[in-house]
């Protein structure tokens, strides 16, 4: 009986990945089949279309780093997967052909100084993780050079230290971190630089026409999304300190010569006042990245983890509140015209 019951599992686990690889194959072959236009065009509920256009498709194949989604294109990675597997499989030899012409398909997609040759791998083998990354950088800097003055600002600011970290939070509705269907698609698109005004006006602002980026939406002084964004902001960072047993105070922002105004008080209280400064898509000022990793520090001899794990959970609350911010502010002025319904 127990050979038939082992005969038996093997059997079922054979059928199972039979089918999976009968799943995986038609995927395959239908995402083949598809026009990349076609595959990205989305509708509104009003009938008209709205297409995730090259620069922001180009933008979400990069990595979490350079501010994309991490979509990686397989074609485009093909020559880093093949030559790192075949060095690490012992084949990466000098007069393999098959090498020779994949480093040469390699080079063609790096800028000049990031080149590889075919001794160098086969004297000192390396991973494929180095080689995407070449990829990686070549094809930011390409799509930076390639961007008008505003998405090229866009570009450096969501891949700044951190700023994608909001993509790594596991959705959990019971801890209050999840998007609703219409926030998340908000949230992508205005991540992209797709456009999320489409020619409308702002519905808190009679007249005011929206901005493709949402930039007047992120900081329109009326119905009181800035300061709510603030607040959420400072509530997460009120919230580690005390896990980190820090006594702290929080004041509304103010410019750079209100904050200097204010030290000859504060020191005379014993206080230490911090500006957190940061840019609409996350990325932090200095004098905030510096506290963080301080109080990453505190929590992380508390809690005896790791500083860099205390550190990423950080900004990732921090970014996920503010991202989910951004995306509430700009449906309150713009979800009339995108015609946004439940994808779920």
């Amino acid at each position: 009986m127990k050979h038939v019951a082992a005969v038996v599992a093997v059997a079922a686990v054979v059928a199972v990945a039979a089918v999976v690889a009968v799943i995986v194959t038609k995927v395959v072959n239908v995402m083949l089949q598809v026009e990349p236009r076609d595959r990205y065009t989305r509708k509104s509920v009003d009938g008209s279309k709205y297409e995730v256009t090259d620069h922001a498709w180009q933008q979400a194949q990069l990595n979490l780093s350079h501010g994309g989604l991490g979509l990686h294109s397989v074609s485009h990675h093909s020559s880093a997967a093949y030559i790192a597997s075949l060095c690490a499989s012992g084949f990466g030899d000098a007069q393999n052909p098959h090498l020779s012409h994949m480093v040469d398909l390699f080079n063609k997609l790096v800028s000049p100084s990031k080149v590889i040759s075919v001794d160098a791998i086969t004297t000192s083998p390396v991973h494929q993780r180095v080689l995407s990354k070449k990829l990686e950088d070549h094809q930011f800097s390409l799509l930076v050079e390639a961007s008008s003055p505003a998405d090229k600002a866009r570009l450096l600011t969501v891949s700044a230290p951190h700023a994608a970290s909001w993509l790594l939070v596991t959705p959990s509705p019971g801890l209050d971190l999840h998007l609703d269907p219409n926030e998340l698609q908000i949230s992508i698109q205005w991540w992209l630089g797709i456009d999320t005004a489409r020619g409308s006006s702002c519905s808190l602002c009679p007249g005011l026409a929206l901005d493709r980026l949402g930039n007047h939406a992120t900081t329109c002084k009326w119905g009181g999304d800035v300061v709510t964004r603030h607040n959420h902001l400072l509530n997460v960072i009120v919230e580690f300190c005390h896990r980190a047993h820090l006594g702290v105070g929080c004041s509304g922002a103010g410019g750079g010569q209100e904050y200097r105004a204010n030290d000859p008080k504060c020191s005379e209280l014993g206080w230490v006042c911090i500006p957190l400064a940061v840019e609409t898509y996350g990325n932090w000022g200095r004098e905030a990245q510096s506290t963080f990793s301080r109080l990453a520090s505190h929590l992380a001899i508390i809690t005896s983890s790791h500083k860099s794990k205390v550190l990423t959970e950080l900004y990732s609350r921090l970014n996920f509140t503010l991202v989910r911010a951004v995306a509430r502010a700009l449906l309150a002025r713009c979800a009339p015209s995108l015609g946004l319904q439940d994808i779920a």
